[in-house]
């Protein structure tokens, strides 16, 4: 009977879910500027590397011709094999092998809905903050809520997460800036630090008025500056709450103010490009995970305060790993320059290996 009762309470969360990505973060209207943002980034590529590129249909675009060819989906390109993609996507066993390989992770405990007290004894351990999200499918940062600090959250954290997986994380939660680095066959070819979305006050509307308005201009014009809608979700109202702020706060005028933690829903403005500033040893940490699991390319999370010192130093950590990881982290940043264009680098690169095989 409990079990019944919380997949009733999760489905019920999955139709708020629904109404809200439909109804209030036009999370459509989101899924198309994607695919055009994509559509360009591949065509200016394909021009920029003298190669012809043709439109398949349903997102596909085949870059060169013949045996020198390759396809394209949006982020994901032809590297990769299956199996390596679904072991980096499964997050209890990343960590597993990040623990065993000395690598620095957050504590964590796996669990379900129908296991909340583990949860709530791991909480009760840490004695602070912590993170639950999703144990899969947690892209773009769905189902994460940072800053639980009591039952009361954390069940409603869980059903939130739980509406995208049914094996859910908890782990503590680690101070410091979120950053993304990209590697290409184990080479580090990029790092972006990543800030939380923002609103700034006008005087006369709320927040909740001004995220509304600001999703409307993430859709308007030709410059595109994010993928993804502002959504009012619990984590946002937590953060708020921390703040001192709710969703009915009205700002004064030019007064900023983070709305949430979960950094993947901000702008290009709020993200920087910042390779040259990283650490040596986590530039090695990082190909160092792209040959544990055998991945080509692959995106590398970490929280820390200061990217330029050894994460041990400073008690930063790896926070996930991504594979097909979004190559829009590194054009919608607020410094692009032609050394951020990673998209030819990748390409080059598949077409370099593709016709060394036919040769072969």
């Amino acid at each position: 009977m409990a079990n019944l009762l919380t997949d009733i309470r999760v489905f019920y969360w999955r139709l708020r879910r629904f109404y809200q990505d439909r109804r209030v973060a036009n999370r459509p209207m989101f899924e198309k500027l994607r695919f055009r943002f994509y559509e360009q980034l591949w065509r200016e590529t394909a021009e920029r590397l003298n190669l012809p590129v043709e439109d398949f249909g349903n997102g596909y675009f085949r870059l060169g011709e013949g045996q020198n060819s390759t396809f394209v989906l949006e982020s994901k390109v032809q590297l990769d094999d299956h199996l390596s993609l679904r072991m980096a996507g499964n997050k209890p066993l990343v960590h597993r092998l990040l623990t065993e390989n000395g690598f620095s992770i957050q504590e964590y405990r796996e669990y379900k809905m129908s296991r909340l007290p583990d949860a709530q004894a791991f909480m009760a351990e840490k004695k602070g903050a912590c993170v639950v999200k999703p144990a899969a499918g947690s892209g773009a940062g769905n189902g994460v809520t940072t800053h639980i600090a009591n039952a009361a959250q954390l069940k409603r954290a869980s059903l939130w997460a739980a509406t995208f997986s049914p094996r859910l994380l908890i782990e503590e939660e680690i101070p410091g800036d979120s950053y993304r680095l990209l590697f290409l066959n184990g080479t580090f070819i990029d790092a972006v630090r990543r800030d939380p979305p923002r609103v700034t006050g006008d005087g006369k509307h709320s927040i909740a008025e001004l995220m509304r308005m600001e999703n409307a201009a993430r859709l308007e014009g030709n410059n595109i500056v994010a993928l993804s809608p502002l959504v009012l979700d619990f984590e946002a109202r937590l953060h708020l709450t921390r703040e001192g702020l709710s969703p009915k706060t009205v700002l004064p005028a030019g007064r900023t103010v983070a709305v949430k933690t979960v950094c993947n829903q901000n702008r290009s403005s709020e993200n920087e490009s910042v390779t040259a500033q990283v650490h040596p040893t986590i530039v090695e940490a990082g190909s160092r995970i792209a040959a544990i699991f055998n991945i080509d390319l692959l995106g590398v999370d970490l929280i820390t305060p200061d990217v330029s010192r050894p994460l041990d130093e400073v008690g930063g950590v790896i926070n996930e790993i991504n594979t097909n990881p979004g190559l829009h982290h590194h054009y919608l940043v607020n410094n692009l320059s032609r050394e951020n264009r990673v998209a030819e680098r990748i390409i080059a690169y598949i077409l370099e290996n593709k016709m060394k095989k036919v040769q072969a």
